[in-house]
């Protein structure tokens, strides 16, 4: 008896042993991997509106005119971006390009694409693809004028020496010369009516 219980206590001690081995040697590999990682791979890619300081942190999911800043790449020179629409479409373009870095960190320059949802995807030699989903969503700014449509506003135009617009000007004696002329239509027609000439 004594020996099964002996057999029972050593494989207890073997298995716990087993076991912190298994587990020693995880973390001594959790570390050889994270040791190995390629330089840059921690790199981060931000979308920003134009005009947003290159250093911000941070990252807009909704843009309309933007730009890409790069950072974190350590001695990365180069990474290599495409930006493609979600879902595919031939009528929306993809954008590719390459942002040169400096000491880990670069920007695009601005862009503007059609309204819809992109992927941004971000690659560079020894590194891992990343990539990440972001909103193209450029809305008309300010009111659309009655009638809809592209007419610019009177006050838009150069002005005469009595100081009205050229263009109310013009409008003006369009409406007195339609209006004159009406008035002898219509008067020429009355004297035919009652046998003038």
């Amino acid at each position: 008896m004594s020996s099964s219980k002996l057999s029972r206590s050593s494989a207890r001690r073997l298995t716990t042993a087993a076991l912190a081995a298994s587990a020693v040697a995880g973390m001594s590999l959790a570390g050889t991997s994270a040791a190995h990682a390629a330089p840059g791979d921690s790199g981060e890619l931000k979308v920003h509106r134009a005009g947003t300081p290159y250093g911000d942190s941070r990252d807009e999911a909704k843009v309309c005119r933007f730009n890409l800043s790069a950072v974190n790449f350590e001695t990365v020179p180069l990474i290599n971006i495409t930006i493609a629409p979600q879902p595919a479409t031939p009528t929306r373009p993809t954008l590719t390009a390459a942002v040169t870095l400096a000491t880990g960190k670069g920007h695009s320059q601005d862009y503007s694409l059609p309204n819809g949802q992109y992927k941004v995807t971000w690659t560079f030699p020894g590194g891992v693809p990343k990539q990440k989903i972001f909103t193209v969503d450029c809305r008309p700014t300010g009111g659309v004028p009655a009638g809809g449509g592209g007419v610019p506003t009177v006050e838009s135009g150069t002005t005469a020496e009595d100081g009205m617009p050229l263009g109310a000007t013009s409008a003006v004696a369009a409406g007195g010369v339609g209006v004159l002329a009406l008035f002898l239509t219509r008067r020429a027609a009355r004297r035919r009516a009652h046998g003038a000439a």
